[in-house]
């Protein structure tokens, strides 16, 4: 029995990313039919069909997914908020290394800290508690070169927010100008500043090339 692919690929607002998902699935050496609609003749228990939902996350039919695990691929999970929201990311990989401390994931993703704030005058208490850590690694003694962190908003997209800071003092002044530009009226183009009292939710990192033969450790 002859196999049969079909990709569903569907990317109402990104015309772009569509033109590249169907470019790499032309270049695959398997034949595979391209459908702008899923397929409604697809039948989910023939194991010689085979769907592909490579398509924006509400355009795909996550139920089929579910029912059909062995025949149909999606480029999304059904629930995702622990994937596309850095703090959520950051406590899930903490919650497995902890239990599968062999993962490779244990040096693959830098050491990460959990913020949580409103405002900038918040992290004075937090340098004695749970940036405890991360206030040591930024001033150890004897450190001949800068250590580079970056600071990266939980719920923020397309770069907004992502900042680099190499000193307590870095951290305190990054969240100093994001409160100064919440009440300008007019945004500049290129503008990355977000409001801080709406995200609240942040993840600072080790940059990796502080890292150097060190094992990544994950914090919470």
């Amino acid at each position: 029995m002859t196999e049969v692919v079909t990709a569903f690929v569907d990317w109402p607002h990104a015309t772009l990313t569509k033109s590249l998902v169907e470019r790499a699935l032309k270049s695959l050496p398997h034949p595979i039919k391209i459908e702008s609609v899923l397929p409604k003749d697809f039948t989910s228990d023939s194991p010689a069909q085979k769907l592909i939902q490579w398509a924006a996350y509400d355009s795909i039919d996550h139920e089929l997914t579910a029912r059909a695990r062995d025949t149909v691929l999606s480029s999304s999970y059904t629930f995702r908020k622990a994937l596309i929201r850095k703090h959520f990311l950051s406590r899930t990989i903490h919650s497995y290394v902890t239990k599968h401390p062999d993962s490779p994931l244990v040096r693959a993703v830098p050491r990460t800290w959990e913020i949580e704030l409103t405002f900038a005058d918040e992290l004075d208490e937090m340098w004695t508690d749970e940036l405890f850590d991360l206030a040591k690694f930024l001033e150890e003694p004897g450190n001949a070169m800068p250590r580079w962190c970056i600071l990266k908003p939980g719920m923020a997209d397309r770069g907004m927010g992502i900042r680099l800071f190499d000193s307590k003092d870095g951290l305190q002044s990054i969240f100093e100008k994001f409160e100064e530009n919440e009440d300008a009226e007019d945004e500049e183009d290129g503008n990355t500043g977000i409001i801080v009292s709406q995200l609240r939710h942040f993840v600072v990192q080790v940059c990796p090339w502080n890292l150097g033969n060190q094992t990544p450790s994950h914090a919470k």
